[in-house]
């Protein structure tokens, strides 16, 4: 079987997503950049995209907790990905850089 790689890159987008107050109470702008390696023909990279945009609708404090979401639900939703990395990347918290996480995941290929 053949395998393929999708890139989101530079996914921008406001959530709420955040432990202090303020971030509790207005969205900030967030960076999303992910590879996905997926076997088969064809991986709908808009269902893609919409899901990882629509899974922010769930309340993260931290990115950690985003990113053990992904680890647990894309492999349920898009079962053709065999692994992934998603960067989150929060764009406004500091005047001098920005902060940002990532998560390498390999899903396991039933038995």
């Amino acid at each position: 079987m053949i395998t393929f790689e999708i890139f989101l890159e530079d996914f921008e987008f406001e959530t709420i997503i955040g432990i202090l107050p303020q971030e509790r109470e207005k969205p900030q702008r967030i960076r999303i950049d992910a590879c996905f390696v997926y076997e088969g023909e064809f991986l709908d990279y808009r269902l893609l995209r919409d899901f990882i945009k629509e899974s922010f609708s769930v309340c993260f404090e931290k990115l950690e907790e985003a990113l053990e979401y992904f680890k647990n639900t894309i492999p349920k939703h898009f079962p053709s990905i065999k692994s992934f990395k998603i960067k989150i990347t929060k764009l406004e918290i500091f005047e001098d850089c920005k902060v940002a996480l990532q998560i390498e995941h390999c899903c396991k290929s039933p038995l």
